[in-house]
């Protein structure tokens, strides 16, 4: 009996633990899930004003620059100028002392060498006398001349003063002049006809190409009939014509028009163009043809007679023996002035190529002479202002000693504008376009300053991330300035306004995830729910989005793990 009661016990104290752990499994189970879930940061979806601007920061630097070098390896006595300082061209910008005695040394003795080439091209050049050769030119025309008269003294038979010998002679003269009048004549009117002959085809091939267009024709077409058809219409426009002014604008019925009007008509023109051209080709032919050389036959042939009867002449020993004579004057007047002519032209070469290395070398003692007295020293030695503009930096000091070609000074042009880079990420510099006007935040007082920006291109910096956007700066501004820009769209209201962090995006588009909750026996449950969304615009921290939102709703801005559309998540502790 106390066996059994001993067993009861023990069965009731197990049941009373079961219970329990029960219970315990019960009222603690949503805590243990939730540990298991993907826990959420959420934000409540709210209207708000999207401010689509990109901000950025950058220095004023100027667009031209002139550096100022020293030309020679010099000591600076004095700087005129400091930074900041606006200077004008030929302004004082530094004095320079004496340069080094090496330097002074050489410089003199290059021109002592300079000199002394001088002299020597100087004592290369002389004076020619040309009177004896002068004389000797005059003397042989002068024999010439009497060797002419001689011969024109007697005709052909040794005669002198044979009226009907140059009667003669003054005929033949007069009817070679008509002849050549004549082939002249005839030369430019057979010249001019063919020009306007070829003027003429030309514009008739262009107006037969036009016609070939607008007819669909192909020139080389391999069927016989369809070349012959259309190589008669384009030896004959005219039969064109009067097809195509025979088709009916109106068919009859179960007729087609054989072409619309606006087709006819524009063949119509073509084919018209054509016939003028061809017709024009026919009168330059006609022109050309009718040339006449009636004028040169009838001089050619006056010319003939006069010589045959001239040629009943024979010229006697005497006539040519005095032909030859004035011949041999000629060509001995010609041998002497072309010789003296070729010697005058070699010497005015010779003189010429002298006087220019003489110039040359003068030049270069001049600019010797300079340099030497700028290594020479003295308070005259001075650089000078080239540009107008503001002294960007002043590169040495006075007692300093500056090398050649080192630079002394930086001066900034303003007349060339100032420019100013500012580094963006490439989502930002996607929303601008060239030309977009900038507006400068940090401009307070003075006259306006304009940016416009006329670059965009990427950052070696951040090549992958980042874009540099370059503008163009007008206005009260000077190098070094910081400015800061913003540029884009205006601020506006929107009814769905979500942190960025929110928005998701695949092959389907934008997205992002919104938190449902669900109540069970166990308390509340939360999924998140995938909503596809439309982008209206977005800032450097929000985006304005459509898709099926409502007020109160909860969207997933991060999540310690991944989740899928109808995942179960938990809520972050606030």
């Amino acid at each position: 009996m106390e066996t059994k009661v001993k067993n009861r016990e023990w069965v009731k104290n197990a049941a009373i633990v079961l219970l329990a752990a029960l219970l315990v499994l019960t009222f603690f189970s949503n805590t243990i899930m939730n540990r298991n879930l993907p826990e959420v940061a959420t934000q409540y979806v709210s209207d708000g004003t999207i401010n689509a601007k990109v901000r950025g920061t950058g220095t004023v630097t100027a667009n031209g620059s002139n550096v100022v070098k020293a030309e020679q390896t010099r000591e600076i006595r004095a700087v005129m100028v400091k930074a900041g300082q606006t200077v004008e061209v030929g302004d004082v910008l530094f004095v320079l002392g004496s340069g080094e005695k090496s330097e002074l040394e050489q410089a003199q003795e290059q021109l002592q060498q300079l000199q002394l080439s001088y002299q020597r091209t100087a004592l290369g050049g002389s004076y020619t006398d040309y009177t004896a050769d002068e004389l000797r030119v005059a003397a042989a025309w002068e024999d010439y001349v009497q060797a002419e008269a001689a011969l024109d003294a007697m005709d052909p038979m040794g005669n002198t003063d044979s009226d009907a010998y140059r009667y003669l002679q003054k005929q033949l003269d007069k009817a070679i002049a008509e002849r050549d009048a004549a082939k002249e004549a005839y030369d430019a009117a057979l010249a001019q006809a063919q020009g306007d002959l070829s003027t003429a085809e030309g514009e008739r091939l262009s107006a037969e190409q036009a016609v070939l267009l607008v007819e669909g024709w192909n020139p080389n077409d391999p069927d016989p009939a369809q070349q012959a058809l259309q190589q008669k219409y384009l030896n004959d426009p005219q039969l064109r014509i009067d097809e195509l002014l025979s088709e009916s604008t109106q068919p009859e019925e179960g007729e087609e028009s054989a072409a619309p009007d606006g087709d006819r008509e524009q063949k119509l023109e073509k084919w018209q163009a054509l016939l003028e051209k061809k017709n024009a080709v026919d009168a330059a032919e006609a022109s050309l043809n009718a040339i006449s050389t009636d004028r040169l036959d009838a001089a050619q042939q006056q010319v003939d007679e006069l010589q045959e009867e001239m040629s009943v002449y024979n010229s006697s020993p005497e006539y040519q023996e005095a032909a030859a004579a004035k011949n041999s004057a000629y060509l001995s007047y010609l041998d002497l002035k072309n010789t003296l002519d070729a010697r005058k032209n070699a010497d005015a070469k010779s003189s010429a190529s002298i006087g220019l290395d003489l110039s040359d070398l003068s030049r270069q003692i001049e600019e010797q002479k300079k340099k030497i007295e700028e290594l020479s020293g003295g308070e005259g030695n001075q650089v000078l202002a080239k540009v107008s503009g503001t002294v960007q930096s002043v590169e040495c000091t006075a007692g300093d000693t500056v090398l050649k070609d080192n630079p002394l000074c930086v001066i900034e042009v303003p007349d060339m504008g100032y420019s100013m880079a500012v580094s963006v990420t490439s989502d930002q510099a996607s929303r601008l376009r060239v030309g977009d006007s900038a507006t400068i935040s940090n401009y307070y007082w003075g006259r306006e300053i304009t940016a416009t920006l006329s670059t965009i291109r990427v950052d070696p910096k951040d090549p992958q991330n980042k874009k540099l956007l370059t503008f163009d700066i007008s206005g009260d501004v000077n190098a070094g300035t910081e400015l800061t820009v913003s540029i884009g769209q205006r601020s506006a209201n929107y009814d769905w306004v979500v942190p960025k962090s929110a928005i998701h995006s695949d092959s389907n588009g934008s997205f992002l995830y919104k938190v449902e909750s669900k109540n069970s026996p166990l308390g509340n449950r939360y999924i998140a729910r995938r909503v596809s969304v439309e982008i209206l615009a977005q800032d450097d921290t929000s985006i304005a989005v459509t898709g099926d939102l409502g007020w109160g709703d909860y969207v997933i801005t991060t999540s310690s793990a991944p989740v899928k559309n109808g995942d179960m998540v938990r809520l972050a502790d606030n």
